[in-house]
């Protein structure tokens, strides 16, 4: 293993109940499954990663931002995580941000930030420029970037640095283990599944409205609001093909709902419909095609082959999917997207390599 240290650092570090959003904690488990044997590789969070990852991995950053605490007290919880960060690390560490209080750590970087730091940045989207002041925060920060991580070449260009296209996670384990871990169609307990945190753009109603007392079983399990939650225990009351698991999901659960699940529904709109989404390799990785609408989150579903997508909802047809062979036909194109992981890990080390580090 190289010396060289690796940090991958979440300095906003979101504590919900004693739990976090789950992306920045895969995230997190995904870096070490597919660096930790190249770079020593150190996950940075606040007191509420000490619920995942062990004292050897953790860089133990000293705060938490509180889901129901004050948002300026938690804004500066961010700048002392940065401040702490940039200064208990070496020229030689590479620092990796999450994509996490985007502004507030652009302004971390901007202020407490020093040259010397090694600093690349994963963004998802442009949310962080879309203002006025937003964009002078960046201008302030971006000298002292040394990169951005990227699913896309908008997003890369949009932040007028050096950027390294990869998807959100990238999968760490050889094909074989793919094979080796698929559940058959046979075994797999529902027809059709939408998990994970349910909010208004994913529309999750809809579909449940449209399947509703048909003979297609779909579980739709994850935390959402009160009205949306109140809709959906309506639809499931009358409606015996529907499972409802509404609340926090544990990533057991959640791995093993995508497991049990012939399909997964992903009904993007909105803020969804642009914005990468770590829920779609999630469900790609546990080797589970997918049902998405059509929209620019999805495309590589249908570029890649792994899963259909629909315009509107009338042109989803349960039916036409819920035979072995198209199952089968989707997995096969799943494991040759499994083979281009390779290509992404190797991306993200060449592009540090250009830094002249190693």
């Amino acid at each position: 293993m190289n010396s060289q240290r690796l940090i991958l650092a979440d300095v906003k570090s979101l504590n919900i109940d004693g739990h976090s959003i789950g992306h920045y904690f895969s995230l997190a488990h995904n870096y070490l499954d597919n660096y930790a044997s190249i770079f020593d590789t150190k996950i940075g969070g606040g007191p509420i990663y000490k619920t995942q990852f062990t004292p050897e991995v953790l860089f133990a950053l000293p705060y938490d931002s509180l889901e129901k605490g004050n948002s300026i007290k938690n804004k500066w919880h961010v700048l002392k995580n940065c401040y702490y960060l940039f200064h208990k690390t070496t020229p030689k560490d590479i620092i990796v941000l999450q994509h996490s209080g985007a502004s507030t750590t652009f302004l971390g970087i901007a202020l407490l930030g020093r040259k010397k730091n090694n600093i690349y940045v994963i963004q998802y989207n442009t949310d962080a420029l879309k203002s006025l002041f937003q964009r002078l925060i960046y201008r302030l920060a971006k000298k002292k970037i040394k990169g951005i991580i990227c699913p896309s070449a908008k997003i890369g260009e949009a932040y007028q640095r050096p950027y390294c296209i990869v998807t959100d996670y990238i999968y760490p384990k050889s094909p074989d283990f793919f094979h080796q871990e698929k559940r058959s169609y046979k075994d797999k307990k529902y027809d059709f599944a939408i998990v994970g945190g349910i909010y208004p753009d994913k529309g999750v109603v809809e579909i449940a409205n449209y399947l509703k007392g048909t003979k297609f079983t779909l579980l739709i399990a994850g935390a959402a609001n009160t009205e949306l939650s109140n809709q959906l225990k309506n639809i499931a009351e009358s409606s015996e093909n529907i499972e409802l698991h509404l609340g926090f999901v544990s990533d057991n659960e959640y791995y093993n709902f995508i497991r049990s699940s012939r399909y997964c529904i992903l009904n993007y709109h909105g803020v969804y419909s642009n914005r990468s989404s770590g829920v779609v390799l999630d469900i790609l990785f546990n080797g589970t095609p997918i049902i998405g609408h059509q929209c620019n989150a999805l495309q590589f579903v249908k570029d890649e082959k792994v899963g259909f997508l629909f315009k509107n909802i009338q042109d989803f047809n349960p039916e036409m999917f819920l035979h072995e062979q198209i199952y089968e036909n989707y997995l096969r194109y799943i494991n040759v997207f499994l083979l281009k992981q390779k290509d992404y890990r190797n991306r993200f080390i060449n592009f540090i390599k250009q830094s002249k580090l190693l």
